[in-house]
């Protein structure tokens, strides 16, 4: 096992999403568990009236039976703070902020409401946040953690002309490697964070929902047309699946097997 430069590689950010594709919160330490998402990463997502979901499964669903930021870019403004268990403190730049206890039927009903008067009539109306027990409806078929770099991030603000925030790529840890898109070259290796060991699976290949400005809820970048024109792909950041369980934390030091 070996450091991936001559610095050490830390943990910076760590982001967990409650709701998919909506909402954000920072954290500074997380146990990760073997073959499992983040805890209370993308627990709930939100249906909309066309969707195709099915409440009867006990399946991962794909994230194109959700409403998301990709195709409702004001989704992406959504912040959460968790104060108690289940129970989040919601905001939206246009919206008064809201408390909703996600594990009460009434008050997730309160919540699609809630964000009625920040949908579109262009794209079929939410109506119900749905879960999967004991499954995280991350954007891959298996529970899947994010790794993004912070070097990576800025090499792309300077080719798209602007500075470009994490939030916006809905990532779960990020870290400093000294080196942009590194995180690449890991793909099908093992890497270790503190005492977590983890298998880096895939590149993520970006989506819509990475143009928006998440403080306003509006695009402001073509990330997509600069991914593909400046680098010749659209991925950004990699899956990692966790095989040997810990606690993850700010400053927590990365090295690759």
């Amino acid at each position: 096992m070996h450091s991936i430069s001559t610095l050490p590689v830390k943990v910076e950010k760590i982001f967990r999403h409650p709701i998919k594709s909506i909402s954000r919160e920072e954290i500074t330490q997380i146990k990760l568990e073997r073959r499992k998402a983040l805890p209370l990463d993308r627990s709930w997502a939100l249906v909309h009236e066309k969707s195709s979901f099915d409440e009867l499964s006990s399946e991962w669903q794909p994230c194109t039976k959700f409403l998301r930021g990709s195709i409702m870019p004001t989704l992406s403004a959504v912040e959460s703070i968790r104060t108690d268990d289940q129970k989040y403190i919601f905001k939206h730049p246009d919206l008064k902020p809201i408390t909703i206890d996600l594990s009460d039927h009434i008050d997730r009903e309160t919540f699609v409401k809630w964000l009625l008067p920040v949908c579109t009539d262009k794209i079929p109306k939410p109506t119900k946040l749905v879960s999967v027990a004991d499954t995280a409806l991350t954007d891959t078929p298996f529970q899947s953690i994010s790794i993004n770099s912070l070097d990576s991030l800025e090499d792309l603000s300077k080719k798209a002309g602007i500075s470009l925030e994490p939030e916006r790529f809905r990532g779960n840890i990020w870290i400093r490697t000294g080196k942009p898109w590194v995180e690449f070259d890991w793909v099908g290796k093992l890497i270790k964070i503190d005492e977590v060991e983890l298998k880096v699976v895939d590149r993520i290949e970006r989506c819509n929902a990475t143009k928006t400005n998440t403080k306003t809820g509006q695009h402001n970048c073509d990330t997509i047309s600069v991914l593909n024109e400046r680098f010749g792909h659209q991925d950004f950041g990699v899956y990692c699946s966790v095989r040997t369980p810990g606690t993850v934390g700010i400053n927590s030091v990365l090295s690759l097997f």
